[in-house]
Formats: C-alpha cells, structure tokens, sequence
C-alpha cells in the first residue's frame, strides 16, 4: 500500500496520522460533530465521506442507539434525541436532549413511521402539485438532510408510507398505498429503492385489498403492520376481522398471516419488535397508571402462524412511579425492557421502563424539549445515527 494510502497528508493538514487512526477517533464522535469536521478541509470531507468510514461510523453508532423524539408545533414538526440508556437503573433521574432539525407540514398531520437506519419517511404529510402527483419526503435527523421523493401519479390527496429494509441487499425501501384507490384495485401499491441514482416508483402486485390501521415494523426483512382486509372505505368505523400485513423488502412481495388472528390483534395494538420476533400488544388505546398488566402475543412461527402468549403484571411500585397521564409503549430494547412514553408532552416528560427479568420499574425524566405543553409527540427508541449522503 502506498505511503499516501496509509496516511492523511502532511502537506494538505500538517500532521501525517495513519487512516486506521483517524477512522478510530472520528467514528466515536456525533454526527454533528462530523459535519463540522467534513468542512475543516477538501481532504477532510473526502476522508468523512468514505464509504469504509460512514459503515464503521453506522456500525459504531447502532451499538450505541438514542432515543428519538418528534412533535409538532406551529406548522412544524421537530426533531429531537437523547442517549438511550441501555441499564437503566434507580439511580438515572434525567436525560438531556439535542435538536436535530426541523420541516414544515400542512395543518393536522404530522404522521412519521418508525426511523431505519437513521432514516424517517413521512407517513402521511404529502405535497400536492396541483393535479399531477403527490411528494412525500425521507429526511435523516442526524444529519439535517432531506430528499424529496418523486411525483406519485395520483389525483388522491391522501397517502400512506412505510418503510423497510433490505438486509440481504442493504437497502432502505419506501412502500406507497393510497388511502383511497388501493382498495378498489389491489395493484396500486408502489415501492421506491432510498439510495440510488434515479429514484423511481415502481408497481407491485398485492392479491389481497386491505386498509392499513397500524404503523409498521421492518423485523429482519420484514415489513409488518395490522389491516382491515374486508372494508374498502375509512368509514364506517372498522369491525374485526383483522390481518397482519407481512412486506418482504426483498422480493417485494405481500403475505398475510389471518389463522386464529380475531382473538389477538384489535385496531389499537401496537408492533413491536421481541427479541427477533413479532409482538402484538393488545391494549385500550394507552397504558397508565391504573394499568395492571401487559399482554403480548408474539409471533413464533411465522410459516405455520404460531402464536404464543406472554402475560406480565406489573408491580406495585407501577402506580407509585408513573405520572397521571397517558403513556404509549414504543418498543422493546435488547436487554428485555418495555419502554413507555408519555403520549403528550407537559411541564415534566418521562421515559419509563419496565424490566420484564428483574421486574422493576424506573423513570427518567427527558429535558430540553420544552418549554411545550399539550402536544402529542412521537417517540422511537433504537434510532442510529448514519452520515452517509442520501
């Protein structure tokens, strides 16, 4: 290897350091503190934007996930995180948090699915143009950048996206359903490849029309997420039975997992990630103080649909430690913790967690977010930050 491959140019910075060296030191830093650096030199933003560099960097980065929070507030939806602790204890009492960035939304939405791999996609916020199409847009936190994705041809002025991901080809995939026409024809979804050089929709066969009521999961491939698969309107309001949606972001094909689904799955379940597997968390819309326990239905088998079913009461010190307003469970870590998060945002906003193993409940309080009061917020735990350029 050449003297100038191993080493960063003493002529160009004033210093020679060896590329392994400066890859150590620089992917343990933020993603902010990366793009300050990408701006010290030419070489700098060329070395920072290696591809060798931003995989170590998102590598790096998922061994140290963050919790993500979105709000909306006055035409604009907001970006914020925080360290995610991964042993919360008694003794961690708060946690502060950096704004990201932020983007203008049309009144009464401000819908974002889960991030993968450092990446959000609007759920339902969609640009019209007139008659000619509609835009939605990708956008990475940690970064501050955001792309708009190409026109959908459609007169509807309603949408909904997904996203996953493709492990085997490493791609993050956008899938798009109009919340009107997919269900009179089966072929109108559509699906777009985040990353490459022309961006472009394409159609995807779907044989059975269903309306989407949940927001999605992408679980080793696998984009999951419960529908209505008999009703063709929004309204009247929807009976069971209900189905699980499974998107494979491979082959980009569609599967529906309906044995024995009516006894698990009601409109207000939430998706979660357990351990690998599909959980199904049946609820009443939100958990509180006055809840007594957690039922979860956890997709075991998915080739033969087996379920399983695991039922965790809560301990006493539940109705001591959460405060008096609605909590919504967002996730499940690695080490077995359920996280819990206020629904609204007030004058003091917690993240609460409950250690399924130990059986113990702690609290942490986030701040920085404020001064807000009494908007709903949206929060994501196992977010990663990825400097790659979209």
């Amino acid at each position: 290897m050449r003297l100038r491959q191993k080493h960063v140019s003493k002529e160009e910075n004033g210093h020679t350091l060896p590329f392994d060296l400066f890859d150590e030191i620089f992917s343990r830093l933020s993603a902010k503190t990366i793009a300050r650096c990408r701006c010290v030199s030419k070489l700098w933003s060329s070395i920072l934007h290696r591809p060798h560099f931003t995989d170590r960097f998102l590598k790096i980065s998922s061994a140290r996930p963050q919790l993500l929070f979105t709000f909306k507030l006055n035409g604009k939806c907001l970006f914020f995180s925080s360290p995610q602790p991964l042993n919360p204890d008694e003794n961690l009492s708060l946690i502060a948090t950096n704004h990201h960035m932020c983007f203008r939304t049309r009144t009464g939405s401000c819908g974002i699915n889960a991030p993968i791999r450092g990446l959000l996609c609007t759920e339902n916020v969609w640009l019209k143009d007139g008659y000619n199409g509609l835009k939605a847009m990708v956008y990475n936190p940690s970064t501050g950048q955001s792309i708009t994705l190409p026109k959908v041809r459609t007169r509807r002025d309603e949408a909904i996206t997904y996203l996953g991901y493709d492990p085997i080809n490493k791609q993050v995939k956008v899938l798009w359903m109009s919340l009107c026409s997919r269900l009179r024809n089966a072929k109108e979804h559509q699906v777009l490849t985040v990353g490459v050089r022309n961006l472009s929709w394409r159609k995807i066969e779907c044989s059975l029309p269903h309306y989407p009521l949940s927001a999605g999961i992408c679980i080793n491939g696998v984009l999951y997420y419960i529908a209505d698969r008999n009703k063709t309107t929004p309204k009247p309001r929807f009976p069971k039975p209900y189905t699980v949606v499974c998107f494979d972001a491979l082959s980009e094909k569609f599967t529906f997992i309906n044995q024995a689904l009516d006894n698990k799955v009601e409109r207000c379940s939430t998706l979660i990630n357990y351990t690998g597997k599909l959980g199904v968390l049946r609820h009443d819309n939100y958990f509180d103080r006055n809840t007594t326990n957690l039922e979860l239905w956890v997709l075991d088998d998915i080739e033969k649909h087996k379920w399983l079913i695991k039922i965790h009461v809560f301990p006493p010190l539940w109705r001591n430690l959460v405060p008096y307003t609605r909590l919504n469970i967002v996730g499940m870590t690695d080490n077995g913790e359920f996280v819990f998060s206020a629904a609204v945002l007030r004058d003091a906003f917690y993240i609460i967690y409950y250690n399924v193993e130990k059986n113990t409940i702690v609290r942490v309080e986030i701040q920085g977010i404020g001064p807000v009061s009494r908007q709903e917020i949206y929060t994501f735990i196992d977010h990663v930050e990825d400097i790659k350029r979209m």
